[in-house]
């Protein structure tokens, strides 16, 4: 094995006996999909490429001599489908989608790409599931979503490592229904010269609903997430910690932070909190204990907002690492709380992220909003998960 990078087909080949071994469908029939993103780091990038074929060699290796003493689910068939542009998992799910409302199979879904392919993928079971009762009940009850750690951050795959993924198919598991991020906006949608300017940004779906399946945010985090995407568009690599840096120091002389006031409602709609302050940005995550930029603790307890509020460009440059390790939490600057909605208002420019999709917003937009949506995709948590993720077992 020294040596093999990991292909999709390679890919396809170690993990079959591995869902094979697994009982989670046990005495079921199920169809795996398996949509794969070739440009991916977990393919491309010969350290991590290398990494990922030992490991699930090992975990084929081991799930043979399991299978040994008898197959626990029946894998009717496993396809691979490769990505070759963006949007492209759209249209794959899409189909899939067709296929299942009449099919009596079960159908794992795995996802090998970074957190776009993620994106893709859940954004369009999710709106299936909203728009027709029929295909709710096929997303909510046949399809299972299984995201590899295969892009440069891995904050919104199943674990940040592949073993830590593959162990919600070898180890004690269940399945559960995740909650996304739904983020919206109630004012005008930009037409002309400000639409042109609204589309320099625009990633996957040019209007709203957005959703996101980790954590949605506004400020200087939108920015970095935007220029990393732009610079890996133009060589590979991980660039989030060069543009923080860069970011604490222009940052704001591109987008001015001026009095924004954020409303904070609980899961039963009460307004529980209203902060007025410019700010540097403000998130809701679909859990607490959640990361961004390639494992930075931005909610490091159970609290779902954060919001940090304006910083000198010295005190930026000094506590830019707290939102690496968490100890940001208890800063006199950082709001943290529970929450399932907030409203924004705000009157200036400023870019909005949902997983790694960004758009811009415009004064005439606001207010913006973001709330929790029911749990609707259909993951598997070990039985040993240490957090509450967002999602409900089922």
């Amino acid at each position: 094995m020294k040596g093999l990078l990991l292909t999709p087909e390679l890919l396809v080949q170690n993990i079959k006996p591995v869902i094979e071994s697994c009982v989670l469908w046990q005495n079921k029939s199920l169809k795996v999909i398996i949509i794969a993103n070739p440009t991916a780091g977990g393919f491309t990038q010969k350290k991590k490429s290398i990494k990922n074929a030992i490991v699930l060699q090992k975990a084929e290796e081991k799930a043979r001599e399991s299978l040994k003493k008898g197959k626990k689910t029946d894998v009717v068939s496993v396809e691979l489908l490769k990505t070759e542009h963006a949007g492209h998992g759209i249209q794959m799910i899409t189909g899939l989608l067709e296929e299942a409302v009449n099919s009596g199979d079960d159908y794992l879904v795995i996802t090998a790409g970074g957190d776009g392919t993620h994106l893709e993928v859940q954004t369009t079971l999710l709106k299936a599931a909203f728009a027709d009762e029929t295909k709710k009940k096929i997303v909510t009850e046949k399809i299972t979503v299984l995201r590899l750690p295969f892009g440069t951050g891995n904050d919104g795959s199943d674990g940040r490592e592949i073993e830590d993924t593959l162990r919600r198919l070898t180890e004690p598991s269940h399945f559960s229904l995740q909650k996304a991020v739904k983020v919206w906006y109630e004012g005008k949608t930009p037409d002309g010269e400000s639409r042109r300017k609204v589309d320099t940004y625009d990633s996957l779906d040019a209007l709203p609903p957005w959703y996101a399946f980790n954590i949605a945010s506004i400020g200087i985090d939108a920015f970095i997430t935007y220029m990393t995407n732009k610079t890996k568009g133009v060589m590979p690599g991980d660039f989030y910690q060069m543009w923080v840096d860069l970011a604490c120091v222009f940052y704001g002389s591109k987008f001015p932070s001026r009095t924004m006031t954020i409303s904070v409602f609980n899961e039963k709609g009460d307004k529980t909190d209203t902060v007025s302050s410019a700010v540097e940005f403000c998130l809701l995550g679909v859990s607490g204990h959640r990361t961004y930029g390639s494992n930075h603790k931005i909610l490091p307890t159970d609290d779902t907002f954060c919001t940090v509020k304006k910083m000198g460009l010295i005190t930026k440059l000094l506590q830019k690492h707290t939102f690496n390790d968490g100890t940001h939490a208890g800063k006199p600057t950082t709001v943290l709380e529970m929450a399932s909605k907030i409203r924004v208002d705000y009157d200036q420019d400023i870019l909005v992220q949902m997983d790694g999709e960004v758009h811009l917003l415009q004064p005439s937009q606001y207010p913006l909003f973001m709330e929790h949506t029911e749990p609707v995709i259909r993951i598997i948590e070990c039985n040993d998960a240490p957090y509450y993720k967002g999602a409900d077992a089922i």
